[in-house]
């Protein structure tokens, strides 16, 4: 009992390192937070550190929602019918990743947290969703919409398999990325989002 709500601890902790300020200063020598959006999430990272240093962000920040999932898998953690549901740990990452400890509460929008929680948990769900992710930032070119989608996504791929424990937690990481992005569906509204330029005849 102890060992499987101390890892809901541990999970949080984990998820709440900051990767994109970590890695903007280090390389870029730069804080995200001051540039774009503000957001210390995988996106902004993209935007103003770069492909290579972006791309380290969001493995960094997938990495967070997979390393205890990934650990019980390996058995470190004996028998894995005393701990909670793989996803509930994944789910403390990304509240880790959007909430963090280390910058005052603060964070990203739990999207690369809760996907790495998913490829660890079961890659094929994950890619299933990653594919509504890619299909819908293709038709709206928005990221934040995507990233909707793909925890809507989750949740329907847990009703068609009736897997009602795992329907539990991604209901709960949709909510979660639904209420990050708020301030980004308003800007969809005003028509001020950015969105992908690469993917798009408009400058984001």
């Amino acid at each position: 009992m102890v060992l499987s709500y101390g890892l809901l601890l541990v999970s949080y902790f984990i998820g709440a390192i900051p990767f994109s300020i970590i890695i903007g200063k280090a390389v870029k020598g730069i804080d995200v937070r001051e540039h774009g959006s503000g957001n210390p999430g995988g996106t902004n990272a993209l935007r103003f550190l770069g492909i290579k240093a972006g791309t380290l962000v969001i493995i960094g920040d997938m990495s967070k929602g997979a390393l205890i999932i990934v650990l019980m898998k390996l058995g470190v953690f004996g028998d894995t019918a005393n701990l909670l549901h793989p996803l509930a740990y994944g789910f403390a990452a990304a509240i880790g990743h959007s909430y963090s400890i280390y910058i005052k509460f603060k964070g990203g929008k739990a999207v690369g947290t809760s996907a790495g929680a998913m490829i660890a948990f079961n890659p094929l769900i994950a890619i299933a969703a990653g594919l509504v992710f890619i299909i819908i930032l293709k038709i709206s070119k928005y990221v934040s919409l995507a990233s909707t989608s793909f925890g809507i996504g989750l949740v329907i791929i847990a009703l068609i398999l009736k897997d009602y424990d795992m329907l539990l937690y991604v209901s709960l990481t949709a909510l979660l990325i639904f209420y990050r992005h708020k301030g980004n569906y308003k800007n969809i509204t005003n028509n001020v989002e950015p969105q992908i330029s690469w993917l798009s005849k408009k400058k984001s």
